[in-house]
């Protein structure tokens, strides 16, 4: 930290012999200093938040660094389509690496490309390291969350399927930080054309997350888009379907 800031101090450096003013350097020193302790932050909320691999190599910047924990690894791992996850590390390495009590910590370090991550033991020796490249990250994560067709035609989804606007009634009745650990990538909603008409709650959790489906219809052609919703948001969101669903009832 300390050598990144006299680094930083190369292009204001006076010729020789020339005296420095103390409180401008001390106030460029604490400016510094708090910027670095900003991004440092930064990383350690998206190594924390991020619900996907991709969400992760995009929040942790260049020269940011931060440690990821174990049990977020192995959801967000866990969540990546089979062939992906084992071209990123062999299951049967991870499996040791996580659970033969050698590797005691995760450690993130942001590239321009995306992000690498080590296996660190308790005297900080790498054991192994991955490459997460942001680019085919987020490949891989678009082509898992589109289905051409309807809610309908996806078995899990059935029962559990709802008109959109008795859906976002339910949700918009939840405060914004749930909201935003159910709608945990708007964006891919948002970039959407035509007329959002269903959506549906998948029958099953995987490592603490549950798939959302909303289905559009743009002309004439339907696709669902999937999103991964934490778990017990999840919950929180049923109970106010079945209040809107009671209130409507009582209204027919």
């Amino acid at each position: 930290m300390i050598g990144r800031y006299l680094a930083s101090l190369n292009d204001y450096r006076p010729e020789t012999g020339a005296i420095w003013q103390a409180g401008e350097q001390t106030s460029r020193a604490n400016t510094f200093l708090k910027n670095i302790i900003q991004e440092r932050q930064n990383a350690s909320r998206y190594a924390k938040e991020a619900t996907s691999f991709a969400e992760l190599a995009s929040g942790v910047l260049p020269e940011q660094w931060t440690n990821i924990d174990k049990a977020h690894f192995k959801r967000l791992y866990l969540a990546l389509p089979s062939p992906a996850a084992s071209e990123l590390i062999p299951q049967a390495e991870l499996i040791w690496l996580l659970n033969g009590g050698y590797v005691t910590r995760l450690f993130c370090e942001g590239k321009p490309y995306g992000l690498e991550i080590f296996f660190l033991n308790a005297e900080n020796r790498v054991l192994r390291q991955i490459t997460l490249n942001r680019a085919k990250m987020e490949k891989i994560e678009k082509n898992d969350a589109i289905f051409k067709g309807l809610l309908d035609e996806i078995p899990e989804f059935q029962g559990r399927i709802y008109p959109a606007e008795q859906f976002f009634k339910a949700l918009l009745k939840l405060p914004q930080d749930i909201i935003s650990d159910l709608i945990t990538t708007p964006h891919r909603l948002i970039e959407q054309n035509g007329t959002l008409t269903k959506a549906g709650i998948w029958n099953e959790a995987t490592s603490g997350y549950i798939k959302l489906g909303f289905e559009f219809k743009d002309n004439g052609k339907n696709t669902v888009i999937f999103i991964r919703a934490r778990e017990w948001a999840v919950w929180r969101l049923n109970s106010n379907l079945t209040n809107v669903q009671n209130q409507q009832s009582k209204g027919d």
